[in-house]
C-alpha cells in the first residue's frame, strides 16, 4: 500500500518516504525492491501492471529536429540552440575535492570492520556529493528529453560509442561522462516510443561534419576537429556543430522516409 508519506511493506509495516509518483486506481503492484545507496540512503522502487490504452497519435515527419552531440553543451541542435551549460561534476568538484582529502587523512583499514566511526561518516559525506551530482544531472536530462520529445516528432542523432569518446585518448573524458549524453539519448527514445514519435539514428561513420548543408560540397578539411566552422564557396559560413546537426537531419528523414 502506498500513500502520500509512507508505504507499507510486507513484514515490516508502515515506513516514511518521499513519494515521487502516487499510483492511480487500478495499477496492480506486482513487486517492490528495497535497497541501500552508498550515502546510506534507502530506496523502493515498486512495480506496478496497469491496461495501457492504445496511442493514436500520427506522428507529423515535417516536425523535425537534429541532435548533434556537444562536449561544451550536450548538444547542438539544427536550429543552433544549444542543450545545457550546465557542467555539475565539475560545478561541485571543490567541495568533492575537499571532503576526498579530508577522507584520505584519515585511518582506516580495508576491511570495514575496522575502520573508525569517523571514517564511515565522512566516507558517506563523499558518496552523498556523488549522489547529489548524479541526482541533479538526472533531473536536468529528464527535464530536456521530455521538453523535446512533447516539442518534436521526429528527432534525429548520430549512433556514437559514448564509453570510446570518453577514453582518456581523447582529451575529454570527464566532459563526455558529466554531461550524460548517453543517458540523455536513452530517455529520449523511450520518452519519444511512447508517444508513437521517431528518435532517428545515423551512422556514425556519415560525414556529417564534411558537407556543405546549403549545396552539399564535401570539406575534407573538417576532419581537423580544430576547425569550428565550415566556410564554404557557395558563400555558408556556418559553426561546425549547426551545420553537422542540418546534415543528419536530412540524412535521418531520408532514412525515415
Amino acid at each position: 500500500m502506498i500513500n502520500n508519506k509512507y508505504i507499507r511493506l510486507p513484514k515490516i509495516g508502515k515506513v516514511k518516504a518521499v513519494i515521487h509518483r502516487v499510483p492511480e486506481s487500478g495499477w496492480l503492484i506486482k513487486s517492490a525492491t528495497v535497497s541501500q545507496e552508498s550515502d546510506g540512503r534507502y530506496y523502493i522502487s515498486v512495480l506496478f501492471e496497469f491496461d495501457k490504452g492504445k496511442n493514436a497519435y500520427i506522428v507529423d515527419k515535417t516536425n523535425p529536429i537534429r541532435l548533434d552531440y556537444a562536449s561544451d553543451g550536450l548538444y547542438v541542435d539544427s536550429n543552433g540552440n544549444a542543450g545545457t551549460n550546465h557542467k555539475y561534476y565539475r560545478e561541485s568538484h571543490d567541495k568533492l575535492a575537499r571532503a576526498q582529502c579530508r577522507l584520505s587523512r584519515m585511518q582506516g583499514s580495508k576491511k570495514h570492520e575496522d575502520k573508525s566511526n569517523n571514517y564511515i561518516k565522512q566516507l558517506r559525506k563523499v558518496n552523498r556529493i556523488h549522489r547529489y551530482i548524479a541526482n541533479q544531472r538526472l533531473d536536468n536530462l529528464h527535464k530536456i528529453s521530455a521538453e523535446i520529445a512533447n516539442q518534436y516528432d521526429v528527432v534525429c542523432v548520430e549512433s556514437l560509442n559514448m564509453r570510446s569518446m570518453a577514453n582518456r585518448g581523447f582529451g575529454n573524458g570527464k566532459a563526455t561522462l558529466d554531461n550524460g549524453y548517453g543517458m540523455f539519448l536513452n530517455m529520449l527514445e523511450y520518452k519519444l516510443s511512447d508517444r508513437n514519435k521517431y528518435l532517428v539514428k545515423v551512422d556514425k561513420w556519415f560525414p556529417s561534419s564534411q558537407i556543405c548543408s546549403c549545396c552539399g560540397t564535401l570539406h575534407p578539411e573538417m576532419k581537423d576537429l580544430s576547425k569550428r566552422k565550415m566556410i564554404c564557396d557557395c558563400g555558408l559560413t556556418i559553426s561546425r556543430d549547426q551545420n553537422a546537426a542540418i546534415n543528419i537531419l536530412n540524412e535521418g528523414l531520408r532514412l525515415l522516409s
